[in-house]
């Protein structure tokens, strides 16, 4: 319902009809890999794969062959004919690379190289493969800022932002906070074979005002654990067990009261 989400989505719509790079920023939890698989639903390539790779959860050398593939007896153990990376896997289609920011300067590289005419070798095979992908890639971190500290190539960057979508943080647009909880609220009652509970106005007052430093991921898995642990027909505010949370502190495991020094003399 937000003026800012509905700007993201109407831009959304936009760019999925084109073929540039999309980067989407955003913090963790915001919806970045949704918006991505909107984007390809909406485009030509819908009916083509749609195939994702985080860059932080794999080491270089494997991130490297899972995108680009790997040549015949590329080391001990291959497979004799090589393997397809996600690149091949997904002609026609779209790769999501989900923090891009994470990804070694020797892939950057090699993306780069990627983008510009849709060639690359497998990791070692002297065979060039051309392929037509259309990347979308998403970030958490300060992408502007980590070229200027030469952690991010700025060419790569240019480069891959050509089409942005900048995600805002759930506590800055609260006519989206009960929306979304009703919405999770009837869908888990739905899965789990239950009568859909309501929110009670305490619950909801607590819910708009609550910083959700988790974004939208944050308040669905605290809507799944209350219905699922629910016995009556009414979320309170305690039901969802919401750790407390300042912007000055982080997460704190009681509400806090008093003076630092207080607090202090407490421990």
């Amino acid at each position: 319902n937000s003026t800012s989400m509905r700007r993201v989505i109407r831009e959304a719509k936009k760019m999925s009809q084109l073929d540039a790079p999309i980067l989407i920023q955003g913090e963790t939890g915001t919806g970045k890999e949704l918006i991505a698989r909107a984007c390809h639903d909406a485009s030509d390539r819908s009916e083509h794969s749609f195939l994702a790779l985080s860059c932080a959860s794999l080491p270089d050398n494997v991130a490297e062959s899972e995108l680009f593939g790997y040549g015949p007896n590329a080391y001990p153990g291959a497979d004799e004919v090589g393997k397809r990376g996600i690149f091949e896997l997904a002609a026609g289609g779209t790769v999501f690379l989900d923090e891009v920011g994470e990804m070694s300067t020797e892939l950057q590289t090699k993306l780069i190289r990627f983008l510009q005419n849709g060639t690359f070798r497998r990791v070692a095979d002297e065979n060039e493969v051309h392929v037509d992908v259309r990347v979308i890639c998403a970030t958490q971190k300060d992408l502007a800022n980590m070229v200027h500290e030469g952690l991010f190539r700025e060419d790569l960057y240019y480069r891959l932002n050509v089409l942005s979508i900048q995600i805002p943080p759930l506590r800055d647009r609260k006519q989206d906070i009960l929306p979304l909880a009703q919405h999770f609220v009837q869908r888990f009652s739905n899965e789990l074979g239950k009568p859909a509970p309501t929110i009670s106005k305490d619950c909801s007052d607590y819910i708009q005002n609550y910083p959700w430093p988790g974004n939208t991921r944050q308040i669905e898995n605290a809507i799944y654990r209350a219905i699922s642990l629910l016995d009556t027909d009414i979320i309170e505010k305690e039901t969802l067990e919401l750790p407390t949370y300042t912007n000055e502190f982080g997460y704190l495991e009681k509400e806090f009261e008093g003076s630092l020094d207080q607090a202090v003399k407490r421990f």
